[in-house]
């Protein structure tokens, strides 16, 4: 059984999954949305797409059994999957950039393509979202 890390946007999670067999970067914008083939996951990200459905219990669903094959499952860090997460007794664990390193995370958004709404909502949680999982019960690795 593998263990799960919620990890903010530009942590790392889609270099780790492409390098490692291993581990897995369970990308939410796929489980999320109906995607876009002219695009790339990466600059749809802040644009204006189609709830899938399915949504979120897919992603949920996925990353149960992403655990089951993989060492690391790397997630998407948001409140709501924490909730889900506490509320089924499924163990956690976060990663998250130094809080004094916001020009790093920009930076990282603009090199991977995500356009300007993306990195303008992105900004308006990093503070949010960092001291709502700090006060979660997740296991520190």
């Amino acid at each position: 059984m593998g263990i799960i890390i919620a990890a903010f946007a530009t942590c790392g999670k889609s270099i780790l999954g492409k390098k490692y067999r291993n581990i897995i970067d369970l990308e939410s914008s796929p489980f999320k949305n109906i995607m876009r083939t002219d695009l790339s996951v990466e600059e749809q990200k802040g644009t204006k797409r189609e709830l899938n459905p399915l949504w979120p219990q897919n992603y949920y669903d996925a990353i149960l059994e992403a655990e089951k094959k993989y060492d690391i499952v790397l997630v998407q860090l948001k409140p709501e999957h924490f909730d889900y997460f506490d509320k089924n007794n499924i163990k956690y664990s976060i990663a998250y950039p130094n809080l004094d390193n916001w020009e790093e995370v920009e930076k990282r958004c603009i090199e991977r393509g995500n356009n300007e709404n993306f990195i303008i909502r992105l900004k308006n949680v990093f503070v949010p979202f960092y001291e709502d999982a700090i006060k979660r019960n997740y296991d520190k690795l």
